[in-house]
């Protein structure tokens, strides 16, 4: 059976709140990985400012990932507001609630 209107919307916020822990995984284990090559005084200038360079790329993607997943969020309560079918909602109130959370605890 074919997904529908209200399982791929559920499914995409899902995608990107899981997509955004991803992230903050890699710009955790980047930043440690600089922190490592600036106590290094063998490191080579040139892989220092590389790795940088990554580590701010992450950082500056954040801001729009958490953009699309609130323009994402508000796609679906708009949906399931607007919604007259017999689907249970209640995965998608919690992808709704998820992405809440986690909007409020990173609060730009």
């Amino acid at each position: 059976m074919a997904p529908t209107q209200l399982d791929i919307k559920c499914k995409a916020l899902e995608r990107l709140v899981k997509e955004e822990s991803y992230y903050q995984q890699e710009l955790k284990e980047q930043q440690q990985h600089v922190d490592t090559l600036k106590k290094d005084t063998k490191v080579d200038p040139y892989d220092l400012k590389k790795q940088v360079e990554v580590l701010e790329d992450t950082e500056r993607l954040l801001p729009t990932l958490y953009a699309k997943i609130r323009e994402f969020k508000e796609n679906l309560q708009q949906y399931i507001d607007s919604y007259e079918g017999e689907e249970d909602l209640h995965e998608a109130k919690i992808a709704i609630t998820n992405a809440d959370e986690l909007l409020a605890s990173h609060t730009n």
